[in-house]
């Protein structure tokens, strides 16, 4: 399984949990064995008659006639886009079972294509939206945000600094998680608290010049938020460094470990990703500093769909949560715990983001 730090609601910046039980499913006392019933004598215990068209078009499990045959499921590629296709497809089929319609997963090649398949109607879901995404899916492609992920308890995450030079970027001894994994500057004494962030932030001005692996321009973690630190720290993020976009999380820890940037950005604990390969990517890239917190991603729909679609998406992806086989394929896509309704006004903080970083990239 891959890992994230845990990361708890601090009271700066922490959002609202939303509720989303739901009633325990009643079970049957029915004998699957029983003989079939005569439907034209058939009766209630009153003895008033069946209505067995009723019964029949209740049992067939037909769909609206306003709902579409097929919709395109599409997903942001946070990740090698190899390894999420073969994973996204399986839950498009989750989708399709508890929809009774078809469901076909595409993922693009980069952040903005997944909005442009949503503004272009070529897509009618999409997942795995970053925060900037999620603003971008509702003010841009006009949809609807339905739910938002959520990890070890919480709805808020962090940009994570790495580098391969902890001499340059460690003011103190790396020291070790559990499982091996170096931290320094009081990283790892925060205890996965997203409010006690950002930490570590007088390191970065020492990256003019440096080489810089983020993520993608799209990606709120692997870039908007670090360039916006950039700037606080007096280092301009477009001219003064070298930016290398390695396309994904994983990616941009190899990137570090590879060599080919000095300092690396990712979300939290994304060393995980790529642990089986390489072992000691805990050891090789350490990291030096957070950011402060971050709403999670989420999941949208178009805003053409009929409202009763809406609403069976979005209980559709609660129930997959909620069956052992819908969460590993979560966790497999997303590290996703679990899915809950989610309120726009969650994503306030990074409108105002957006329009730091339109000063800062101008």
């Amino acid at each position: 399984m891959n890992r994230r730090h845990l990361i708890a609601l601090g009271a700066a910046g922490a959002l609202a949990l939303a509720a989303c039980g739901s009633d325990d499913d009643s079970s049957s006392d029915t004998d699957t064995n029983e003989t079939p019933v005569d439907t034209e004598a058939a009766a209630d215990d009153t003895g008033a008659p069946v209505d067995t068209e009723a019964m029949e078009e209740e049992t067939t499990g037909e769909v609206p006639e306003d709902w579409p045959e097929e919709i395109v499921f599409t997903l942001t590629p946070s990740q090698e886009t190899g390894g999420l296709i073969e994973t996204a497809q399986p839950l498009a089929d989750m989708l399709s079972d508890e929809l009774g319609i078809g469901v076909e997963a595409l993922v693009p090649t980069d952040y903005a294509g997944v909005i442009v398949a949503l503004e272009s109607g070529q897509a009618q879901v999409a997942g795995g939206l970053g925060p900037r995404q999620m603003v971008q899916a509702e003010e841009q492609a006009g949809a609807d945000l339905i739910l938002q992920a959520e990890r070890f308890g919480s709805l808020l995450y962090v940009t994570q600094w790495l580098t391969n030079d902890p001499d340059t970027y460690c003011d103190d001894e790396p020291v070790a998680d559990d499982e091996g994994f170096l931290f320094c500057n009081g990283v790892l004494e925060a205890d996965g608290d997203a409010s006690l962030g950002p930490i570590g932030q007088d390191q970065l001005a020492k990256l003019e010049g440096q080489t810089i692996s983020f993520v993608d321009q799209g990606s709120t973690s692997g870039y908007a938020i670090p360039a916006l630190q950039l700037s606080e720290a007096g280092v301009d993020p477009i001219d003064g460094i070298d930016a290398l976009f390695a396309g994904g999380h994983d990616t941009s820890v190899q990137a570090v470990y590879d060599g080919d940037a000095v300092v690396g950005v990712s979300f939290n604990d994304a060393r995980g990703e790529i642990v089986e390969q390489v072992p000691d990517v805990g050891e090789k890239v350490v990291v030096f500093g957070w950011s402060g917190p971050i709403p999670n991603d989420g999941f949208a729909v178009s805003g053409d769909l009929p409202e009763s679609l809406v609403d069976a998406i979005t209980e559709a992806f609660i129930t997959i949560a909620g069956s052992e086989d819908g969460a590993v394929v979560l966790d497999e896509l997303y590290e996703i715990d679990d899915l809950v309704p989610v309120n726009s006004a969650d994503y306030d903080v990074i409108r105002d983001l957006e329009t730091e970083l339109g000063d800062v990239l101008e």
